[in-house]
């Protein structure tokens, strides 16, 4: 054979231990592949090699030869059709520090990965990283940062060109209703699993999903159906046993391990931590092992007597000095690194600014707004009334027009300043063009909001726009407010822009007010 077939044949057979873990040496493989690359290669070819080294690496659970590996790949210049790449290589960085406990440098991995993932239209990466930045949050416990991420993932695979991706649409899906059942919000946690379940019935029927599985398993117990829950359970501890990328799904099984121990299944409670303790102590990853050391003391607390707590306790202090001992050594490492993850965390906060701001004003665009209020309303205080408002500024096309779109630019901003000024203590957005939103949470009187949002009216009425400031311009207001009733957010919006279309037709340049609870409208 010549060196063409030689290399094709060593890059085969490393695609098959990748996806099958057949028995073959893979580092005497890799080896031989890269002194071919050596006589013969192109740029793709060297960022492909090194990312497999790095993908078979991570699955071992070997972290330093993982970091080389995948940092090399990334540094090499590709071609268009190989961008794919350093999306999935940025991805596995993330889901590595994470497993180091360096959630930071975890997130801005899986931002990275969804920049690149844009960039080389992979829409299966972009929401894997997105769905991954969930789960690094929900580790955490900030479960609302966790839930945008869920809902970025599930607009990016319903926006997929024109096409929405069902299949990626599930995942985002499961993993929401997941978070929902965590934060006991198990109503709309079994209406989501509903809409799941069509989903599910659509795209993927017979398919094995862990995190469907999981999410079953919460929702039977919960509906106290044991049978189903048992062959679940068993379904799921098989699928553990053949998983050959249990890493890429680990978060699921220590939370579904600890959920075990949790509802008192102690039998499949220590089937589970043993089969996933044995896997992990073949890894480098210790926090991942300090996170079953954890279940197990929980476990032996639970079940055992004082002897085996105790031991169990001392193990994990044990493997945590041995744990803060690998950290120090990795943060000393990257020492020199320092102004570089100064400049990733700036650029990690523009990332989450520009993801839920509106850039010509700064204010929440339209999906942040609504997630914030709508988050706000399902643990909203009974007795306390909120107001939404809508701004809509009058003949603003007409400005566009005639003026040009430099003078309809400068009205935009002139506005968006008078209502972070006026509301800096609410929710404030923009809907795109000429429309904000603002949502005015737990009022004392009604007449204390008129006043405000006549200020506003009045004050934008006496800016003057253009070269030289003979431009003037008007603002029309719709007002809705939930006084002694719980309305949803669409019922809210709905009622305040019924409100604004009335202010409208009389006249413009005015303030209109819609009771929800009576459905009386009045005007200022």
């Amino acid at each position: 054979m010549g060196m063409s077939e030689w290399k094709r044949d060593a890059r085969e057979r490393i695609l098959n231990y990748q996806y099958y873990s057949d028995q073959e040496d893979i580092w005497k493989l890799l080896d031989l592949y890269d002194r071919y690359l050596e006589e013969e290669h192109t740029k793709d070819e060297l960022a492909e090699a090194a990312y497999l080294r790095g993908d078979i690496a991570f699955h071992m659970g070997r972290y330093a030869d993982t970091v080389k590996a995948l940092s090399a790949s990334l540094g090499i210049e590709k071609s268009p059709q190989f961008l794919y790449l350093e999306a999935d290589a940025y991805n596995l960085l993330g889901m590595l520090f994470s497993f180091v406990g360096y959630e930071d440098v975890a997130l801005e991995n899986y931002l990275l990965a969804v920049e690149s993932a844009k960039k080389g239209h992979n829409l299966e990466e972009q929401v894997s990283a997105l769905l991954n930045a969930g789960l690094l949050y929900q580790g955490l416990t900030d479960y609302r940062k966790a839930m945008t991420y869920y809902r970025r993932a599930y607009e990016a695979a319903s926006n997929a060109d024109g096409t929405p991706d069902m299949h990626l649409m599930l995942f985002a899906m499961i993993q929401e209703a997941q978070l929902l059942f965590k934060m006991q919000r198990f109503d709309e946690a079994q209406k989501k699993r509903r809409e799941i379940d069509a989903y599910y019935q659509a795209v993927a029927r017979g398919e094995e999903l862990l995190p469907k599985d999981i999410l079953d398993v919460w929702m039977e117990a919960r509906l106290g159906h044991e049978n189903q829950v048992q062959r679940l359970v068993e379904q799921i501890r098989r699928q553990l046993l053949q998983d050959g990328s249990y890493l890429e799904q680990i978060d699921f099984y220590v939370d579904f391990c600890a959920f075990l121990m949790e509802s008192g299944r102690r039998v499949d409670a220590r089937q589970y931590l043993d089969v996933l303790t044995e896997k992990l102590g073949a890894t480098e990853f210790l926090h991942l092992r300090m996170r079953m050391e954890e279940l197990e003391v929980q476990y032996q607390k639970k079940y055992s007597g004082r002897e085996g707590y105790l031991a169990a306790c001392a193990h994990y202090v044990e493997l945590q000095q041995e744990y803060e001992r690998a950290l120090r050594s990795f943060q000393q490492q990257n020492l020199g690194h320092i102004e570089t993850l100064q400049e990733l965390e700036s650029r990690r906060q523009e990332f989450e600014f520009r993801s839920k701001c509106d850039l010509a004003t700064g204010l929440l665009n339209k999906n942040m707004f609504r997630f914030e209020v709508e988050h706000y309303l399902i643990e909203r205080r009974r007795g306390v009334t909120d107001v939404m408002v809508i701004v809509d500024i009058d003949n603003f096309k007409l400005v566009n027009d005639s003026f040009g779109h430099l003078v309809g630019d400068e009205v935009i901003a002139r506005l968006a300043e008078l209502i972070r000024g006026q509301f800096a203590q609410d929710i404030c957005g923009r809907f795109g063009g000429d429309e904000f939103v603002i949502f005015i949470r737990e009022i004392g009187e009604l007449e204390q909001v008129e006043l405000r949002v006549e200020t506003l009216r009045e004050e934008f009425s006496r800016q003057s726009f253009g070269r030289n400031g003979t431009i003037h311009n008007t603002v029309s207001i719709g007002v809705s407010y939930n006084h002694d009733i719980h309305a949803s957010y669409s019922s809210m919006f709905s009622c305040a822009n019924e409100a604004l279309i009335k202010a409208k037709e009389y006249g413009k340049n005015r303030v209109a007010f819609f009771e929800i609870k009576r459905g009386l409208l009045k005007y200022v």
